[in-house]
């Protein structure tokens, strides 16, 4: 029955926030954006991912400590179920969302095929965030309210509630060149717009996912052998 109530409230918590955002911005501050709620839900959707990731990621090592110093297995599993599980709970909210997506404007296009590709990128992206900040928790245990401050402020700072295009060209190009831009462009892209995202968009957030997985693995890989005796 836990287990079900928290499911539940896994697909509950964003779907609320999702209809308040839609509510506010379609009635009390509305949008002469064509289909606006498909633009805002699907920027939302996947903003929650990432949040959700990110969020619980600095108390991923320290919250499993008794389990890391009864038992041996690679260290790594454990920020990595963490990603997992979140993505596997999101994967129901995109279930939820797809079948409202006709109803919202939407439309099935192939180009929608390349969803699992991209989510693949993002989940990597995520796992070299995850691995980075349960290493630096370890020495800074107030990094999470610091994180949670971040997020709420990048959720302001990335196109999910406007469009890139009503920033001013001079900030848009610094925000393109963000990785939290870059993902959001590639969502809109493929599930409002229908096409193809820009290529420098893409490969951008390609090398992102790489520089941020590779720090990641390295900060890992030096802090293993420590890493119980500080927990």
């Amino acid at each position: 029955m836990g287990a079900f109530l928290g499911f539940a409230w896994s697909l509950v918590n964003p779907l609320v926030t999702t209809l308040t955002y839609v509510f506010v911005f379609t009635y009390l501050f509305p949008s002469r954006q064509q289909h606006y709620p498909l633009y805002l839900v699907v920027g939302i959707l996947h903003w929650n991912l990432f949040s959700t990731v990110v969020g619980q990621s600095s108390e991923v090592m320290v919250s499993n400590a008794s389990l890391l110093q009864k038992m041996y297995f690679p260290r790594y599993l454990i920020p990595l179920s963490s990603v997992l599980v979140s993505l596997v709970l999101w994967l129901a909210a995109l279930a939820v969302f797809l079948i409202v997506y006709l109803f919202i404007g939407g439309k099935l296009d192939f180009i929608l095929l390349l969803e699992p590709v991209f989510l693949i990128f993002l989940v990597a992206f995520m796992y070299g965030i995850t691995l980075i900040l349960s290493v630096l928790y370890i020495e800074f245990r107030d990094l999470k309210h610091l994180v949670d401050v971040a997020l709420q402020v990048l959720f302001w700072l990335t196109p999910i509630v406007y469009t890139i295009s009503r920033v001013p060209e001079a900030v848009r190009r610094v925000m393109e060149a963000t990785p939290f831009t870059e993902f959001m462009i590639i969502a809109h892209s493929l599930f409002y717009y229908q096409q193809f995202p820009p290529p420098y968009i893409v490969l951008g957030f390609i090398c992102w996912t790489g520089l941020t997985l590779s720090v990641g693995i390295w900060m890992f890989k030096q802090q293993v052998p420590i890493l119980v005796e500080r927990l």
